[in-house]
């Protein structure tokens, strides 16, 4: 706490004023973003739950509508996502990179699954699923650690997504394409 108010420039009386200890100060300043993120995941969530009925163009909207709605956070709350992706282990938000990553695997699989016109991933379906969907939210998470707030943070998030996106679609096409070979 002594740290924290060295480096807010206010006296560790004030500190402990407002805030009992760094527990109560972390949740105070992460918690509103943190809430903001959870019901942002808990709608894409519900959505999604919805698109396993739908073509795959729908599905490729939907998942655009992800990426639009998590960057926008990231961008918008990128000190605070960046202690909640990087710097939250042993707090009640550790578990928000995983659930990311789990949301990211629902999406890619709904993804894979309509291309394919299965009801099952194989197990190479899965492994590069769980590859897509990690290695974006890890890229996510890198540019938050190593970037601070401006141009060059926003246009590292922006390369990555179109990378990301471009990848992606090649996959589904190869996905259909060796789906649609099997169905003749």
């Amino acid at each position: 706490m002594r740290n924290i108010a060295g480096s807010a420039g206010v006296a560790i009386g004030n500190v402990y004023r407002y805030y009992k200890n760094k527990d109560e100060l972390f949740d105070e300043l992460i918690r509103p973003v943190y809430e903001r993120y959870e019901a942002n995941m808990a709608e894409m969530g519900q959505k999604l739950n919805l698109s396993y009925s739908n073509d795959l163009p729908d599905v490729l909207k939907y998942y655009s509508k992800i990426e639009a709605t998590l960057i926008d956070l990231f961008k918008t709350f990128t000190a605070e996502m960046t202690i909640v992706f990087n710097r939250s282990e042993g707090t009640k938000y550790a578990h928000a990179k995983h659930d990311l990553i789990h949301l990211s695997f629902s999406v890619i699989e709904s993804m894979i699954l309509k291309a394919k016109r299965n009801e099952f991933l194989n197990e190479y379906e899965t492994a590069l699923a769980r590859m897509l969907s990690s290695s974006l939210v890890e890229g996510l998470c890198l540019i938050l650690r190593d970037n601070e707030e401006g141009d060059t943070y926003n246009k590292l998030v922006d390369q990555l997504l179109i990378i990301y996106s471009a990848g992606l679609n090649s996959v589904i096409q190869q996905m259909q394409t060796s789906g649609s070979d099997q169905t003749e």
